[in-house]
Order: C-alpha cells, then sequence, then structure tokens
C-alpha cells in the first residue's frame, strides 16, 4: 500500500508569456515609434493574424499568454529607464516586465 502521508509533488510552475498586444487604431503610429519598424507588418490585419497563430501556438504547448496591450507612453518610459531602443526586443522586454508585474499580483 502506498504511503497515503506522501507529500504530493508540486506541479510545475506555470509558464507566462507576456504579449504586446496593438489595437487598431494605434497600429500605425506605435509602428512609427520605433526603429525597427520594418520588422512589424504593414498593417495591423497581417500583424493580428500572426499574432493569433502565435498565441494559439503557445497556448498549445501549455504557455498562458497574457495579451499586454500595447502603451505608447509606459512603452517610451520603459525604454528610457532601460536605456534601450524601442525595437522588438525592447517590445518583449516591456510586455515581459508587464506580465510579470500583473501575475505577480495575483498571487
Amino acid at each position: 500500500m502506498a504511503n497515503a502521508g506522501a507529500a504530493k509533488a508540486e506541479a510545475p510552475p506555470m509558464k507566462v508569456y507576456g504579449f504586446c498586444w496593438f489595437k487598431r487604431d494605434q497600429y500605425v503610429a506605435a509602428r512609427a515609434m520605433m526603429i525597427d519598424p520594418q520588422d512589424l507588418f504593414d498593417t495591423y490585419d497581417e500583424w493580428l493574424h500572426e499574432a493569433r497563430a502565435i498565441e494559439a501556438k503557445a497556448q498549445s504547448e501549455g504557455v498562458r499568454v497574457m495579451r499586454i496591450r500595447f502603451d505608447p507612453v509606459s512603452f517610451a518610459w520603459f525604454c528610457r529607464v532601460q536605456g534601450i531602443l524601442p525595437d522588438n526586443q525592447a517590445r518583449a522586454a516591456w510586455a515581459a516586465s508587464e506580465a510579470k508585474e500583473r501575475y505577480d499580483g495575483k498571487k
């Protein structure tokens, strides 16, 4: 008979991915403020199609995706404080930071 008092194995922590999520009405302006606009899709619809595909793939792999609505003021401030340029890596770092803050606040 198995030891009924044995401690249950803890589940591994859930992976949470902060995804920088643009709104249609801000996409053109957000793209223009980046130093790498060529790395973003030309149109919001193209971006949205790919973003949803990435989101679905991550979720199918057991990752919790948190859509982090792009906030140009917060993003610009984050870049300034971190001493980084507004590019793909900065968007990812900003979204990760926002997701961590929100996720940690829910524990």
